[in-house]
């Protein structure tokens, strides 16, 4: 009976520590092997008490045209296939109801939808940041996202559906890269 009940209780411990492994596996598998796409953002800025201070990103492609052989949910699961326009920047092209065989694809909920086109929620929608750099990286991002700039965005590295968040570019650079001139540049000026 002790080592039946002592056998239960090793897997129960192995079982445990098989999600969150396959849950950082798949990530990481992503960010290696996957496709990278840039998506242009516009800045909000949260707090999670559980995950700390991070960055919400408005995302401008996080828009399809509205499928007309599809009926939609408010929080419904969909695959998005993805394109990339003359600039580089990646946009969902469309919504399909099946993995597509060719081309890059990720998984989204939908918001909302009106007669045309129907608003999503990607699944890189925020970028954390240590709790000190957070105020740093918000004041940057505002001052180099606004619509008429587009000088801040995001990669992105997609493999089967997945798409995990890889960086924050705010003018081309790296975001710490980015605040590290800043600072250098105060200092001197």
């Amino acid at each position: 009976m002790n080592r039946l009940f002592g056998l239960m209780l090793v897997l129960s411990f192995l079982a445990q520590l098989a999600v969150p492994a396959s849950m950082i596996l798949g990530r990481e598998t992503t960010l290696r092997d996957g496709q990278q796409f840039r998506f242009r953002t516009a800045p909000v800025d949260p707090y999670d008490p559980f995950r700390g201070r991070f960055v919400a990103l408005n995302l401008d492609a996080a828009s399809a045209p509205l499928p007309k052989d599809m009926k939609l949910k408010y929080r419904q699961k969909v695959l998005v296939r993805l394109a990339v326009d003359e600039a580089g920047f990646a946009y969902c092209r469309d919504i399909v109801s099946e993995a597509p065989q060719e081309g890059a694809y990720l998984t989204a909920r939908v918001q909302s939808w009106n007669k045309e086109t129907v608003r999503l929620q990607l699944p890189f929608d925020r970028y954390y940041a240590e709790e000190d750099l957070a105020p740093e990286i918000e004041r940057a991002y505002r001052a180099n996202s606004r619509r008429d700039k587009h000088e801040a965005y995001i990669t992105v590295r997609v493999r089967d559906g997945r798409g995990v968040l890889e960086e924050l570019y705010i003018a081309d650079l790296p975001v710490a890269e980015y605040l590290r001139q800043q600072a250098v540049a105060k200092q001197q000026g």
